[in-house]
């Protein structure tokens, strides 16, 4: 009776592992939606506040299509700084810029510039995704980093997952550099959920929680427009990202 006891909790363990391991799919390889989100031109303006309070803003943009190294590129824009009354008290500024593949995005170059009170850093990432491993700069500090085909950075990965079709209660996978090593970020697509907007009033949107505690609010449509992201920091409190404008430049 023992023995069948203990074949019945073991064969239960070996299923509950095997149900864990397909639940959590590649984002490389899930499927693109059918129109493709990203549109030149696109600029997403959001309010950030921290513990409830304004803090400043942060704009995003696809900025044009180009070249870069002869591949057809995507030039993606991130800016964020503290608004004029934190601003008096504490000066951060950051502009990001990423340029991703239009077939693939797959990021072949990113620059970073920020500003954090007196402090000052520029970090540069060179991709080659074919020799699996890209050159990280950070002022004068050079490093090679052994990556995954396709790996992201934290502003395309942005666009790279708004691309692709995501279920409810999937969990997705995909490597990413954060500060200069490559780590493996789950992504949980937890529910569907209908909130109000400023910008684009009641929508219904998909929340998405990653293992890093971040959680993200996208429109359950061929948009994939973020409407809201939250953010646990330990230093400062829970940081909230609202989508306030949505714009298209010619």
């Amino acid at each position: 009776m023992r023995s069948i006891q203990i074949l019945l909790v073991s064969c239960f363990i070996f299923l509950t592992y095997s149900v864990a391991i397909s639940s959590t799919y590649s984002l490389f390889e899930t499927k693109n939606l059918d129109q493709d989100p990203i549109q030149v031109g696109e600029v997403l303006t959001y309010s950030v506040k921290i513990k409830g309070l304004p803090a400043g803003t942060q704009v995003t943009k696809v900025a044009e299509k180009t070249t870069l190294a002869d591949r057809s590129v995507y030039r993606f824009i991130s800016e964020r700084q503290t608004g004029s009354l934190l601003g008096k008290l504490y000066h951060f500024y950051d502009r990001t810029e990423s340029y991703a593949t239009t077939d693939q995005l797959y990021p072949l170059r990113y620059v970073k510039h920020l500003e954090e009170q007196k402090d000052r850093w520029r970090v540069e990432i060179d991709f080659d995704h074919d020799a699996r491993a890209a050159q990280y700069t950070k002022n004068l500090s050079n490093k090679l980093l052994d990556i995954p085909i396709g790996t992201q950075d934290d502003l395309s990965m942005l666009y790279f997952l708004r691309s692709k079709e995501l279920r409810v209660g999937h969990t997705y996978r995909f490597p990413v550099i954060v500060k200069d090593k490559c780590e493996h970020v789950t992504l949980e697509i937890q529910r569907r959920e209908v909130i109000k907007t400023k910008a684009l009033g009641r929508v219904e949107t998909l929340v998405l929680r990653t293992s890093h505690g971040y959680l993200m609010w996208l429109t359950n449509d061929e948009r994939r427009i973020p409407v809201k992201i939250e953010a646990e920091t330990p230093s400062i409190g829970k940081l909230v990202g609202v989508l306030e404008k949505v714009d298209f430049l010619d």
